[in-house]
């Protein structure tokens, strides 16, 4: 019984001494394009919509123009 528990204070303090912080991933670049590109694509749909937007709006101008 006291080896187990001194076997258990030795794992425990090995395991205080690991170099990489708790919660953060060792390569955060791996993460960011995926995420990046979640962001800008929802941005680059809504910035062809209001183009679309614009240009029929611009069309209809047009024919109200010419009638």
């Amino acid at each position: 019984m006291k080896n187990a528990l001194i076997f258990l204070l030795i794992a425990g303090g090995l395991q205080a001494c690991d170099s990489t912080p708790v919660g953060k991933s060792s390569q955060p670049t791996a993460v960011q394009p995926p995420l990046a590109d979640a962001i800008k694509q929802p941005m680059d749909q809504a910035r062809d919509a209001e183009k679309q937007i614009f240009e029929s709006a611009d069309r209809q101008k047009q024919q109200a123009d010419e009638m």
